[in-house]
């Protein structure tokens, strides 16, 4: 039987990079007053922060190719592996609704005429649910060849095909919001998003084995640069919203991403002692959503939201993550508890 591979540390460090994307934006977007939503401080925050959702997306398509490849070491038959990756990613997709039912109670919304509609609204935790959802009716199953081709083949076509998807005009559809919506509607959908986790499904292979860095950076440049060259060509589409449909907008933050994973292969192993903290983050990634959106957005913030000026925005947003890193500390340990505590009943 084939040794199993060690835990991928780049793999924890970028998702609590993509926590820290999070948290920054998502406080800063609620706690900064609107004469400081512009300048170079709220350009670079900003930008940070958008590359936030396409990081959880690429490392969900990742993360899952990766847990299927060990269940196929371990000699799980394909039937069981699809099963159980359909039921986790509607689970997740159950865990994005619930959450928007704990909204509408915490925040008051049950006051507001209209305000159950927003538990309908289609957020990232929907859209990484459905994402992994096709991802795994599609690609699990497959030999690892087949399955980089066939997922790449189909993040490029979600992505060619938002701007068309995003031009259509039909009746309003709470089904129909799942490819495309507009706010208030949903804050995020399947054309273009869905190739970000397609894309990381594809890079799955290159994720077995030993690193190389080399070839992740090489590809995320590629990816950058085909974006940069498409985007200074005649606009060839209808509907062209570089910033939510481009094809080349896309092209350019995958590359981003992708390139990430190479550098953070770089870092050697021994540096986990000083990125622990961002580890444990990364491994509670999904209560870091929760806390980052809950603390900043809440009512027990409401004093600071549209308030503060950019140094205190600043201090606001290293509070988060702070905070943030708290809640993820804990959850690390009680974990732990929980793990000791069950050895001597395995025993």
């Amino acid at each position: 039987m084939a040794e199993a591979p060690r835990r991928k540390l780049w793999l924890d460090w970028q998702r609590g990079l993509a926590v820290l994307y999070m948290v920054e934006w998502h406080t800063w977007d609620s706690w900064r007053a609107d004469p400081v939503a512009s300048g170079p401080v709220h350009v670079f925050l900003a930008i940070v922060g958008g590359f936030a959702a396409p990081s959880f997306l690429y490392m969900a398509g990742l993360s899952q190719f990766l847990g299927d490849a060990a269940q196929e070491r371990k000699g799980v038959p394909v039937p069981v592996r699809r099963r159980a990756a359909l039921r986790r990613a509607i689970w997740l997709l159950g865990v994005a609704y619930l959450f928007r039912v704990f909204e509408y109670l915490a925040g008051g919304a049950f006051r507001v005429p209209g305000g159950w509609e927003g538990i309908l609204k289609v957020d990232i935790l929907n859209v990484i649910a459905v994402s992994l959802f096709l991802s795994a009716l599609l690609t699990v199953g497959l030999k690892a060849s087949r399955h980089a081709v066939l997922a790449a083949t189909a993040a490029a076509a979600v992505a060619f095909l938002a701007p068309v998807v995003a031009g259509w005009q039909h009746p309003p559809s709470r089904i129909l919001d799942y490819l495309y919506s507009d706010w208030p509607r949903g804050i995020f959908h399947l054309f273009p998003w869905a190739a970000f986790c397609l894309a990381g499904s594809a890079l799955g292979p290159l994720a077995r084995g030993e690193d190389r860095p080399g070839a992740w950076i090489a590809i995320g440049a590629a990816l950058f640069a085909a974006g940069w060259a498409a985007d200074l060509l005649p606009p060839v589409y209808a509907h062209q919203d570089f910033w939510r449909t481009s094809p080349s907008w896309l092209s350019m933050r995958l590359g981003v991403v992708v390139a990430t994973s190479g550098l953070l292969q770089l870092v050697p192993a021994g540096a986990d002692r000083w990125l622990a903290w961002l580890r444990t983050m990364g491994r509670h990634s999904l209560l870091g959503y929760f806390v980052s959106i809950e603390l900043p957005y809440g009512v027990l913030s409401a004093r600071l939201h549209k308030r503060l000026g950019t140094a205190a925005g600043v201090v606001g947003v290293l509070a988060m993550v702070a905070v943030t890193w708290l809640a993820s500390e804990i959850a690390e340990r009680h974990d732990a508890w929980r793990a000791r505590r069950s050895r001597p009943a395995a025993g």
